[in-house]
Formats: structure tokens, sequence, C-alpha cells
């Protein structure tokens, strides 16, 4: 390649071959055992023979896989600092397929040659160097680089003689063998006893100050005592579920490119791109870890515990890897690997593993006032969630406040307060935390197995670190899948040895995790204060709902006991029950004693769509009021349990959960109930015992308010019987009596009337004859009504009816000197009872000639209105306010009225006129009184006008409808008189 520069020559004697130039310093060589002075020989020889002007010797980092320069010879005195600097190898380079290959390979010209990096453009600022001549030199064997040898020429594309690569190939063969020597010799200084490795690295440990020096003790003295190897701590990121190495940040793992190992990597250098392991790619191999257990893999082992796959992702030939374990929490672990077959000695393992524990008792110190303040924060949050005991009234937000703090403080994606409620097997979502983004959880979650439940409260805190392969909580996997968990936390909120808590803590984390002990013991003191807050809560709600249950049964009773007909009792025992116990729909269904009909009542309803659409009118052997009536109490019902047969009539949509409770009691002792009350609501409701217990008072008293209802309807209804009947059989009898009187006058005075005997006996025979249509008009009162009321429907005209009831009146008209007229068409034919209406409308003129001024008038007016005969009769008189009252009340509601209430209609003239109203509504007409505009007082009479073909009028409905008025411009204006 180059011609020696100089004759390579001793001391008195003449110029030295290369050959022999060569032989002295292979000799000088032998005799060195420093690594610096075998270069420096190296050097010298090649600029002594090869006399070239650029000379570079560098030495391969296997670990960074870059050159480290040596020295050498350039043109330039002012060059040592590239000749020394680090030269990182990049893929494609010349250099770097030297190093790999190991293999001589010739630039023609160094200058226009770009995979030479640094040196093209170094080349014309070293004098213009063009051939460029590369030489490796390897350890014996040939297995890996030590590093190059570089010579540099000015003539373009220079070439080797055999005879300079044979000289160069003996000489750094001999620099490598030496270099080899040299690093035996110090392994085999350097090799100690486990016990003086121990103590050594105990002392250093004690006298390091930070963590990161005692890292790097820990990894020197392993490095040291293991040999080749790499050496890396990975310390356990639980918030991101990987375990990440020593100094550096979670990143994904990257499998480091394997090299030769130089006298650096000596130094424990993890591999390049260390990103750390997943949980995932530890498999099983984390919980052995987690056991305290040292795992070793690899060709030299009968079993390895380190998964395949992660040792061909590292390619690795042999690992070691032993927990730094604190109280049974994995903080990490000190990973060896071994690029080469080999079997771990019990010494080796057993140091790693102090080395791990030394490092287990030494990392708590590095953050201790962190720690402390975090666990006294801690133990202040749960001490703040335990006061919110002493202020009931902010119970629920102090729940709210402790689930969103634990979300908080644990950084996890959600946190779930569930409460747990013996009657119900799904735990409820009561309070969640959600962090930004998230999906919200679901309200009701699937029932836990019983091996679920027995390890939750053996072990307090189930920690499913991997959730997608814990075969743990798996009744759950369906309400989490949505959220997409992987890692979660559970615990129960009651004290130790609970069997049944109140509730549960949920702790949900979107990648895999593991949970540290302070995140548990944080967990398990914030619950028992939940549980704390939950029993609190319950308490207050359980007794402002039996204050609710108690004030709403005072006004329920209360309500119901002084209702005064059966349909306002059925729609306020619905009301009062819906209400009571906050439900969307209740329903009566009633009979009256001994039909086999029942009739179902309006229902309340929160909602339209609650209430049923069906028949109305139920046969009473329907197999759910059969089944409510057999039960002896209150019965509940799921909806699949209706029977087919009664789901026609109650078919309520959204309802799922039913009550029914007999109105009364069910002892076959006592009178059978008179009805059932339906009450439905969601489907998971359940039905408190409170509840229960409130809904059969509220039942019972309607059943018995019911019962004395029909009680004081039955006798009142024959009370206003026998009342007519007396009222009526004494006014017939006045009348038979004025008739009788009016008879026996007329008959004295026979006598006296002008003629002859046979006009005297015409006479006689005619007032016989009266007397003997009196007796027999009498027949059917004294056959037919002897107790009960038996109208006879006839027609007669409104003429004969005012005619007749005048003549009545017209001893007390005369005597009081009133004008009487009639008005109006009269000639009108009604229908009706006559006898009853003669002494319904006698009843009216008697009370209107009785309140009338001396001299007054008294005008009858007739017409027809809308199918009725109109009868108006009107008198100069005042009617007494109250009594006026009295008389507009619903008639059926005078029967029903309090009969110990002082009313006006208990005493004469309301008593008779009241009696008067009730007899024309049974009729088909209307009796209602009023004022006029001019002050005076008017009577208006409806009767129904007669048809061809006669029939009773149409039953007048009875429920509260107030008597019909004069239509506007009829009240107070009827014709001048």
């Amino acid at each position: 390649m180059v011609q020696p520069a100089s004759p390579y020559s001793s001391t008195g004697a003449g110029t030295i071959s290369p050959l022999v130039a060569l032989q002295v310093t292979l000799q000088r060589m032998r005799e060195q055992s420093d690594a610096n002075a075998l270069i420096q020989l190296t050097l010298e020889y090649v600029r002594a023979v090869f006399g070239a002007p650029l000379i570079w010797l560098a030495l391969y980092d296997h670990a960074n896989h870059q050159l480290v320069g040596q020295g050498g010879v350039t043109l330039r005195k002012d060059d040592q600092a590239l000749l020394r600097a680090l030269y990182p190898l990049q893929p494609g380079e010349i250099l770097e397929q030297v190093v790999i290959e190991q293999r001589p390979i010739s630039v023609a010209d160094l200058s226009q040659e770009p995979r030479m990096g640094l040196w093209q453009r170094e080349a014309k600022r070293l004098g213009g160097i063009q051939g460029c001549f590369i030489y490796p030199f390897s350890a014996v064997g040939r297995r890996r680089c030590l590093g190059i040898l570089m010579l540099g020429s000015q003539v373009w594309g220079i070439t080797t003689r055999e005879e300079e690569k044979a000289l160069l190939g003996i000489l750094l063969g001999q620099l490598a063998a030496s270099l080899q020597e040299l690093e035996n010799a110090w392994r085999q200084q350097t090799e100690k006893r486990l016990e003086d490795s121990l103590l050594r690295l105990g002392t250093a440990m004690c006298q390091a100050g930070a963590l990161q020096e005692r890292v790097s003790l820990v990894r020197q003295e392993l490095q040291t005592f293991l040999g080749a190897v790499h050496i890396q701590v990975y310390w356990h990121e639980r918030s991101q579920g990987r375990f990440v190495s020593h100094g550096s940040a979670a990143r994904p793992s990257q499998p480091p490119t394997p090299a030769p190992i130089s006298r650096e990597a000596k130094a424990g250098a993890a591999p390049p791109g260390d990103g750390g392991f997943s949980l995932r790619e530890l498999g099983d191999m984390y919980y052995t870890l987690a056991d305290g257990q040292v795992v070793v893999g690899g060709t030299g082992t009968t079993r390895s515990e380190i998964p395949l796959k992660l040792m061909q992702q590292l390619r690795a030939q042999a690992a070691l890897a032993a927990p730094i374990l604190l109280e049974k929490d994995l903080l990490g672990f000190i990973w060896v690997q071994s690029e080469v077959p080999r079997t771990w000695q019990a010494s080796e393992r057993q140091l790693v593993a102090a080395a791990a524990n030394g490092l287990a008792l030494a990392a708590p110190l590095e953050n201790l006032d962190r720690r402390i303040r975090q666990l006294a924060d801690d133990q202040e949050f749960v001490h703040q969630v335990g006061r919110s005991l002493y202020n009931p009234a902010e119970l629920p937000q102090a729940l709210q406040q402790a689930v969103v703090g634990l979300g908080q403080r644990l950084q996890a994606g959600a946190v779930a307060l569930l409460t747990v409620d013996p009657d119900r097997p799904s735990p409820r979502l009561f309070s969640e935390y959600r962090s930004e983004g998230k999906q919200a959880l679901p309200p009701q979650f699937s029932s836990l197995s019983e091996q679920d439940w027995q390890d939750l409260l053996r072990s307090e805190v189930v920690a499913a670190e991997n959730y997608d392969q814990d075969l743990r909580l798996l009744s759950w996997r369906q309400d989490l899948a949505p959220l997409g968990v992987r890692s979660l936390l559970l615990t129960h909120t009651g004290a130790s040895g609970t069997a049944t808590p109140e509730g549960l803590i949920l702790v949900l984390h979107p990648r895999p995790r593991a949970w540290s002990r302070e995140e548990r013991q944080l967990l398990r003191g914030t619950a028992q204060q939940v549980g704390l807050l939950l029993r609190q809560l319950r308490s207050q709600q359980r007794q402002e709902r039996q204050e609710h249950l108690l004030s709403g049964l005072i006004t329920a009773c209360l309500t119901l006991q002084n209702l005064a007909t059966p349909a306002a009792l059925y729609a306020t025992t619905a009301q009062q029950a819906a209400q009571l116990l906050r439900i969307p729909l209740a329903l009566v269904v009633s009979w009256q004693p001994g039909e086999s009909r029942a009739c179902l009542q309006p229902p309340f309803a929160a909602a339209p769509e609650f209430c049923p659409s069906g028949p109305t009118e139920i046969n009473r052997q329907d197999p759910l009021l059969a089944a409510a009536l057999q039960a002896r109490g209150l019965l509940q019902l799921a909806q699949e349990q209706i029977p087919a047969a009664s789901r026609t009539w109650l078919n309520s949509a959204g309802l799922g959960s039913w009550l029914l409770v007999p109105l009364g009691e069910t002892d076959p002792s006592l009178p059978e109930p008179l009805g059932v009350l339906i009450l439905g609501a969601e489907a998971d409701r359940v039905w408190e015992a409170e509840e229960q217990a409130a809904v059969t008072l509220i039942a019972q008293t309607c059943g018995w308010t019911l019962r004395r209802l029909l009680w004081v309807q039955t006798l009142q209804e024959r009370q206003e019987v026998l009342s007519e009947l007396n009222w009526y059989k004494h006014r017939r009898l006045l009348d038979m009596q004025n008739a009788l009187l009016d008879s026996l006058r007329r008959l004295g005075q026979v006598p006296d009337i002008p003629g002859d005997e046979a006009t005297r006996w015409q006479k006689v025979v005619e007032i016989g004859r009266g007397l003997q249509e009196l007796a027999v008009s009498t027949n059917p009162l004294l056959q037919a009504e002897t107790w009960q009321v038996q109208p006879q429907f006839q027609s007669l005209s409104l003429a004969t009816l005012v005619r007749k009831s005048l003549r009545r009146v017209e001893g007390l008209t005369q005597k009081r000197k009133l004008w009487l007229r009639a008005h109006g068409d009269l000639s009108l034919a009604v229908q009706g009872d006559i006898g009853r209406l003669e002494m319904v409308l006698w009843e009216v003129l008697l009370a209107a000639a009785l309140r009338s001024p001396e001299r007054g008038r008294l005008d009858l007016w007739g017409q027809a209105t809308e199918g009725y005969a109109e009868l108006l009769v009107v008198d100069q008189g005042h009617l007494d306010p109250h009594l006026l009252t009295a008389l507009q009340w619903d008639p059926q509601q005078v029967i029903y009225a309090d009969p110990l209430f002082q009313s006006p209609l208990l005493v004469s003239p309301g008593l008779e006129l009241g009696l008067c109203q009730r007899v024309v509504q049974r009729m088909g007409g209307q009796l209602s009184f009023y004022p006029s505009g001019d002050g005076r007082s008017v009577a208006r009479l409806l009767l129904p006008l007669a048809s061809e073909e006669l029939r009773p009028p149409p039953a007048v409905a009875s429920g509260g409808q107030r008597p019909q008025q004069p239509k506007q411009g009829q009240q107070g204006q009827h014709p001048p008189i």
C-alpha cells in the first residue's frame, strides 16, 4: 500500500526490515500488562513501517454499537480530538460492515464515499486522503470484533500487498490476544465470593444517599459478579400497567439489537431502546414475582419460568429476574440477561435476590416524605368522610364527594358506589365518578356468585389487575364490557367479618395495572367510612319513610272515615294508597254483598299510560280476585304471575310488581271483604314491611268505612221510605178528613135544599158516591204501600192537578185573603203518581201561602219546555236563606247527610219540601226553589210530559249532581201578573 517513510532501526545497527521490527514489537507487546501501552506499541509500528498520512485505531463498544478512538497519525498535529472521538455506527455504513462481517475493506476514494460518514467530510482537510484500507481485529475464535485499524493514502485506489496484509494480521492478532488476556486476567482478579459481594453491596448501599446511586451500585456489583450480562432495574408503574426501566419513561418496548459485548457493556448499560414490559407480556411470570420468587429462564434451565415469546423478543439465551418486594407489594424487579446460553448458579441467584431486597428496603426512603404526606392526606380524606356522620342533612353529598375524591386519588377511570339490599339480589348504582369522556355505568349490576361473595368477605379487597385474564367477577363481564375495563378493585363497605354489607365500592381502570398496598388501604378505609354513612343514611331514610307513612296513614284514615259515598271512598282510597307508597297505579275492584259481578272503579294513575284498558265489569270468580281473597292477607305477584284471564282487565303497560289487599278482614268468621285494593309498581319494586302494614290499614279502614256507609245508606233509605210513607199517608189522611168533613157538612145541608124529596135524595146519592170514591182511592195505599213505596204512574192534565191542589188550599188562601191566579198553558198532560203529585203541589202551595203576606198574590204559570211541563209557583213571600241553601242540595246527598247535623230540612216546612223534592226526582221530575230578581220566591216544578204509551220515567242519577236551574232569562223573569 505504502512504502516505509523511515527505517525501523535500533542503536548501532543498520536498517531493520519490517519483519524484524514486527518481532521486536510483538516481544514488547507480550511483556506489557497495560491496554494503553499495547495500543501505543501498535501505532508506533504501523507509523514506522507503513508511514501512512492517516492512521486510526479504534475499539468497538458492543453495548452502544460505536467505535471508540484510541489515537493515530494525521498530517495535522491538532487532530488528536478527532482520533480519540466516539463514532456511533449507523446502518449501511462501511465501518459497520467491517465490524459486523469482520473482514478488511478497501475504499478507492475516501472523499467520494458517502458511506464513510465523518471521514468523508474530513478527508480533504486531512491532506486530501483518497485510498483507504480498513482492517478489523477480533478476539480468539472470531466470536466478536474488538476494533479496527484504518490506513489512509493520498493516492487514489491504492491497494495493499499480501505481505503488508500479513504484517497487519500478525500485529493486530497479537493486539487482540493481548487484550483478551488482560480481560481474562481482570475477570479472574475481580471474581469474588458471594459473602464478599454481599458485604460490599450492603456497605455501599448504606453509604449511598439517593436511590439512583443505589441502583448504580447494584448494577455495578452484579456486573462484577455475573460477568458479561445486561443488567437493568425495572420499576412498577401501576397507573400505566407496565414495568419501566430505571430512569426512563414508559413507552412501547422495543427488542434491543444484539451486538458483541464490549468493555463498556460490562458497566451495566441497558439494551438500547428498552421501554419495559407490560403485564400482558410478563404473563404468569408477574404472579411468580409477586409471590417473592426468583424467576429464571433460558436454555440452561430444565423449565423456563420466563415466557418464551419474551425471550425471543429480547433475543436472550438466558435470563434471571428477582422481585423487589416490600410487604407483599411488588415494587419492581432486577432483570439480568445473557446473550449466550448459561446456567445460573445458586450464588448468582442469591446475590441478585439480595440486591433486589436491598433496593426494596431503599426504595421507600427515596420518596419517604412524599409517602408520609400522601398517607397523611389519605388519612385526612378518610376522616373527612367519617365526619359527615355528624351532619345528617349532607349525607348524600358526602357520599358523592367520597366517591369523587376516591376516583381522583386513585386516578381511576370510574368509581361506583353500589347499594346491596337483602331483598334485591342485584346491586344497584347509588353514586358514581367518571373521568372525562367515560361511558356511564349501568344502573344495576348482575348478582355476584356465591364464590365471589366468599372471596370478597374473606379478603375484603378483590384486585383484578388484568381483568381480561382473571377468573373472578365473571358475572360482571357483560356489565363492564362496554366500559373497556382492564383492571379493577372491589371492596365491601362493612366492617371486618360482616356477613351482609350495606354496599360495594368498585374502582375501574381502562388499562391493566397493579394496585399498591397504600391504594388498597385507602380504598378499604374509605369503604368502612362510607359503610357508616350508608347505615346512617338508610336509618335516616327509614325514619323519614316511617314518618311519611305515619302522617299519611293519619291523613288517609281520617279522610276515609269522613267520606259519605262509596264512589268518593273508592277514589280516595286509591289516591291515598298511591301517594303514600309513591307508586304509579292504584285501583279498587268492588262488589255489593251477595252480588256475582264486581266493578272496576276508576283508577288513580300517575300517567295515562298506566291506566288499564278493558272491561270495567268483572266476574266475582275471576282467578286473580279469588287468589287475593284466599291469601288471607297481602298477595304479592309479578307480572308473569297474573292469570291470563285477569290480564284482559289488568293490563297496565310498564308495571311488573303487584300488591293485592282485600278491603276488610279475610277471617271467615267476619263479614267477607267487599272489594280488593290493587297496587301496581315497577318490576323491581320491593314492598317494605312498613308499607305493607300501612296499606293493610288503609284497606281495612276502607272496608269498614264502606260497610258503615252501606249500613247507613240502607238505614237512611229505609228511613226515607218510611218518612215518605208517613208524610204521604198523613197528607192523604188529612185530605180524607177534609173531604169527609166536607161531605158531612154537605149532608147536614141537604134538608135545607129547596125542592122536592127527589132532589134532596139525589144530592145525598151524589155525596155518597163521593165518599165511595174516597174510600176506593185509599185501597192501593192500604194494600200495596204498607211498608214500601209503590208509585203508580198515570197521566193527567196539568189543569186538573192545579185545580185539585188549589181546592185544598182554598180555605187558607181565603183566610189570608190571597189573590190566587193561574196563567199559561195548563192543558199539558204529565205523567207520574197522581196521588203523590197532588200532595206535592199541595205542599208547595201550602208553604207559599203561609209565607206570603196577607192580601198578597200567588201566581201559577204553566208552560212546556224541552220535553217537560214546567209549573212555576210565584209568591211574594221571603224564603229563609238557610232553608233555600239546604233545598238546593242534591236530594240524594240529603239522604246520606249526617243526621245529627241541625239542618233546616229536619223541621217543617223544610222537612216536607225536601221530601217532595226526592219524590218528584224519583218520578223523573225536578222541584227547585230560588228567589226571583224582584224579591219574590219561586218554586219550579218540572214534570215529564205524558206520551201515548205510559211508561215509568228513566231513573235519575244520584251521584252528586245539583238540580238544574232555569235558563238565563227565565229565573225571576216570568210574565207580569
